[in-house]
């Protein structure tokens, strides 16, 4: 016998599917729509209602020169309705404001210094989302939070922040949330850019696809069959803490010693050309410097392209995707450290997934990570996908 509750279901599936359809081809006619999901007029016209009626959706009028009957035209929101990205970061965190389309409302942005207690900083983002709100006067739909740490996607609790440890054990959501009376979501940081990718960026027509974020921890967001890996607790595709240096090593955030994350992102450059230089550098006058020849790192540079490589490998073999798209400001230091790195990743890692897998630059940012992770929410909020 048929489930009572199936059409209920189906219902909420085809309004998924109608909102996935215009967020990758962007502005269409309820025809267009029809066409491209090969759902029937009827229900097109009722997920549209609700989109509609969720402010998922703005309609606008077609063109008066256009031949024949005009019809309406359905877009993502850019100013009718907001999302509120909001990114935690161990030296600066940023809020700012974007249409459901992706358009970031960059004149909003605001970056500020990490409060160094946990209550601090929770009282500074809200106020400043509030302010956003009020000064925006667009109804704001939700608020998306990126941390670089291990989230429990059960409770939004994050395990760890080995760069950021004001946030072990916290629920950032929860608490902003409390504050803004707005729904928050917590979202790792390499798993908003995974989102951001599929969303947004290159990802949106595949299905096997990593990104990779070593700028200060090594994060990895992992698509497969098109669904984002989670696992138990949202720990899936975790290498982070995989340890490369065992005898020696650095002591990692997370307690152990020689873990991947000490030796192959920009702050463990950063940490490694300061200890040579004997005082504390930033990544940035490092860059500057090395441009003006006033420095040379390339020990540290090889170093750390050599475990990034080892990384990117383990990546490949253990989920043979078609591309990895890595974030990484240490490729901006020499013109051959991307080209270099990739060759060391696919020289290390297995023929048959390397060769037929793609290295790339990310083309992402967090901002658009963070969007996307609140954006991503509202939608599972409507259904599972209709595949």
């Amino acid at each position: 016998m048929q489930s009572p509750h199936r059409p209920s279901l189906l219902r909420k599936m085809n309004v998924r599917k109608v909102l996935e359809v215009i967020q990758s081809q962007g502005t269409l006619t309820r025809a267009d729509v029809m066409r491209c999901s090969g759902i029937s007029a009827p229900t097109v016209s009722k997920a549209v209602s609700a989109l509609l009626d969720a402010g998922l959706l703005e309609e606008r009028e077609t063109a008066e020169f256009s031949v024949g009957r005009p019809g309406k035209l359905l877009q993502l929101p850019r100013f009718s309705a907001q999302v509120i990205g909001v990114i935690l970061d161990w030296d600066y965190c940023s809020v700012v404001a974007s249409g459901l389309d992706g358009h970031l409302h960059e004149d909003k942005l605001d970056r500020f210094k990490t409060p160094q207690s946990y209550s601090e900083l929770i009282e500074t983002i809200s106020g400043k989302i509030l302010d956003l709100v009020e000064k925006e006067k667009i109804p704001a739909l939700g608020v998306g939070i990126t941390v670089p740490g291990l989230v429990n996607s059960n409770d939004g609790r994050i395990f760890l922040a080995s760069n950021l440890h004001i946030m072990d054990g916290q629920a950032p959501a929860v608490d902003i949330a409390s504050r803004t009376d707005l729904e928050c979501i917590l979202v790792q940081k390499s798993t908003s850019l995974s989102l951001s990718e599929k969303t947004y960026g290159s990802g949106q027509a595949m299905d096997d696809f990593i990104n990779l974020d070593v700028t200060s921890g090594f994060g990895m967001g992992v698509f497969t069959g098109g669904q984002l890996l989670d696992g138990q607790h949202g720990l899936a595709g975790e290498i982070a803490h995989i340890t490369v240096e065992p005898e020696g090593g650095r002591v990692c955030g997370c307690g152990n010693q020689g873990c991947l994350e000490t030796v192959a992102t920009d702050l463990a450059l950063t940490h490694y050309v300061s200890q040579r230089v004997g005082k504390e550098l930033e990544f940035d006058e490092i860059k500057e410097m090395v441009q003006q020849g006033e420095l040379n790192i390339t020990p540290e540079l090889d170093r750390t392209i050599e475990y990034l490589a080892i990384g990117v490998a383990a990546a490949i073999n253990i989920f043979n995707p078609s591309n990895i798209f890595i974030t990484a400001r240490m490729f901006d230091l020499r013109d051959d450290v991307f080209d270099k790195m990739t060759e060391k990743a696919k020289g290390r890692a297995l023929k048959p997934s390397s060769s037929s897998c793609e290295i790339e630059r990310s083309k992402g940012n967090k901002y658009l990570g963070a969007v996307a992770g609140i954006i991503n929410h509202l939608a599972n909020g409507l259904g599972p996908r209709l595949t």
